[in-house]
């Protein structure tokens, strides 16, 4: 009788998790969770749920009106989101085995042999993991758990997490991640087309939850080989098309004119996703509210970021067979934010909320990279326990920034100084915590740096008359 082979227990990730979260639990309501939760009726119970349908995410809302039915505050809020990101850490790990890894320092079969390709129904790996039964790793069990850390533990993740309004992303990725490893799972099982249909279920839901899954087909055509070249490409585009061009269209809805014209918004939001990346290297410097600069061309810094962003697309064209990893992380990251960094001209230049799950990308590519390092055992070990540690201890940093709205927006103007907004968010939430003459400075700091700013003064004057315990406008 053959012994069950072993396969590690990587527990002690979801244990990392929950330790880096613990104190987002009690956390007070953030911004836009009071428009969104606190102040909606519409979400407060299954009942004002129901009634409020047919309505736009209708998903996202029922788990908001569930979490109202069991208990009001922003505890349980906090529960589910944690549980989800747990969940979503769980389905990474199992999607990055048909993640695409080749290069010949992994490989084991000599010099520039290909490492396991991707074959139908296939995932990259099986157990065992464990090389030799020595505790070392394989290059692509290696690049996978490095993955899976970063995107459960990188503290930037905290945006869909501990803010509670964030849910929309981590909820869309649960069903989004499970709808892909559907699809990919389906020709190993008994009945695929079951597995199929759930596939199209989940990725249903994914998109009752927020709009932008339907970019996921995209992501799946980097993974399933058989739909490449196949009608499903041409679908998977319009789709993806079909995406943007409505959400152009929802922008065009609620606002008369769009906030900036179609080369200003292409041009803006390039410097935004250079941002973003730029916040993977800085997971200390994290803000809810940046100061984003707007262009008008792509004269200067955004031409100069556009012509790195396509010669970073041809060296992954070039290096294709050798390193698919390269072109596969940038195009996952690049297909996932298309829909809301390109033709959408929106309030807000850039959330971190949005690389949740598009970041995942970029994850597997520092993955790959670190991977294929030379690097022995115990260096392997311990560059695990650093990354873990690190992650734990910069996302519980990132959690204090979340305990109430004024070290929130305390922690945004250290960011971001010269925004008049984050200044007035702070006024404004001294003034609900009781802090009058914190509130004023800010309210007057936001006077200073906008002397027309819509709503600093009406603040200041409802300060002044005593009136802020009815939560007047931001």
């Amino acid at each position: 009788m053959n012994a069950r082979p072993a396969t590690p227990r990587y527990g002690w990730i979801f244990a990392a998790v929950l330790l880096a979260y613990l104190n987002a639990l009690p956390a007070a309501f953030q911004f836009d969770d009071y428009k969104v939760i606190v102040n909606n009726p519409a979400v407060h119970g299954f009942a004002a749920w129901a009634e409020g349908m047919p309505g736009i995410r209708p998903l996202l809302k029922l788990s908001y009106a569930l979490n109202w039915e069991i208990a009001t505050g922003p505890f349980g809020f906090h529960a589910v989101n944690v549980l989800l990101h747990l969940a979503n850490v769980a389905l990474v790990w199992r999607l990055t085995a048909w993640f695409p890894l080749t290069s010949p320092p992994l490989s084991k079969g000599g010099q520039g042999a290909p490492h396991t390709q991707v074959q139908v129904g296939v995932p990259l790996t099986s157990p065992p993991f464990l090389k030799g039964g020595q505790g070392g790793f394989e290059g692509v069990e290696y690049a996978r758990l490095i993955t899976t850390l970063l995107f459960a533990l990188h503290p930037i993740q905290t945006e869909a997490v501990t803010y509670i309004t964030g849910r929309s992303i981590s909820l869309m990725s649960l069903f989004g991640l499970g709808a892909l490893l559907c699809w990919l799972a389906a020709p190993t099982r008994a009945r695929p087309a079951l597995w199929r249909a759930a596939a199209l279920a989940l990725f249903a839901a994914a998109v009752a939850v927020k709009e932008v899954a339907v970019a996921l087909p995209l992501a799946l055509l980097l993974l399933d080989r058989r739909l490449r070249a196949s009608p499903a490409l041409v679908a998977g585009l319009l789709l993806g098309l079909l995406a943007l061009l409505w959400g152009l269209g929802y922008a065009y809805l609620l606002h008369e004119t769009p906030y900036r014209s179609l080369l200003a918004n292409l041009a803006s939001e390039t410097n935004a996703l250079f941002w973003l990346a730029g916040q993977l290297l800085q997971p200390w410097a994290l803000n809810i509210d940046p100061d984003l600069p707007e262009y008008a061309s792509f004269m200067g810094l955004p031409g100069l970021q556009a012509a790195l962003l396509a010669t970073a697309l041809a060296l992954a064209w070039r290096e294709r067979v050798r390193r698919p990893w390269l072109g596969f992380g940038l195009l996952w990251t690049l297909l996932l934010l298309a829909p809301m960094y390109s033709l959408v001209p929106r309030l807000d230049l850039a959330s971190e909320r949005h690389l949740y799950l598009a970041g995942l990308g970029l994850y597997w590519i520092i993955g790959a990279a670190m991977a294929s390092l030379p690097l022995d055992s115990p260096r392997q070990a311990g560059l695990i326990v650093g990354l873990t540690l690190a992650g734990v201890l910069l996302t519980t940093q990132r959690n204090q920034d979340y305990r109430d709205e004024v070290n929130l927006w305390r922690a945004t103007v250290q960011r971001s100084p010269n925004k008049d907004r984050a200044w007035n968010n702070l006024g404004y939430a001294c003034a609900l915590a009781g802090r009058a003459d914190e509130a004023r400075d800010a309210f007057l700091h936001t006077l200073r740096l906008n002397p027309q700013h819509p709503r600093a003064a009406a603040n200041l004057r409802a300060l002044e008359r005593g009136d802020f315990g009815n939560r007047p406008a931001r």
